[in-house]
């Protein structure tokens, strides 16, 4: 196993399309969406299970090597958060490659 840092990212579903084009920009190899996330937070009940889903969030989770991967992923998105909300959560972590 390899240490790396997990960055998590909760935001609105209508933004995601937005956000992977910022993802894309940074040269990042890859990502996972989780679509349809349910929580409570400062915006009130987000459901999952809602038809048009203006009101679902989803969850991104990307893996980095490196703190310089981190940190360009991190300046990047702020300015999408900064504008729509969202969180971002960066951890340690151990990456299993295959």
């Amino acid at each position: 196993m390899k240490p790396c840092k997990r960055v998590e990212l909760v935001i609105e579903e209508p933004i995601k399309r937005r956000l992977e084009k910022v993802l894309s920009g940074t040269g990042m190899p890859g990502y996972t969406v989780i679509p349809r996330a349910s929580g409570r937070g400062d915006r009130g009940l987000r459901r999952g299970d809602e038809p048009t889903g203006t009101s679902t969030n989803c969850v991104f989770i990307i893996a980095c090597d490196d703190d310089s991967q981190v940190s360009l992923v991190v300046e990047a998105i702020r300015p999408v958060l900064s504008k729509y909300g969202g969180i971002c959560l960066v951890s340690d972590a151990m990456w299993l490659k295959h």
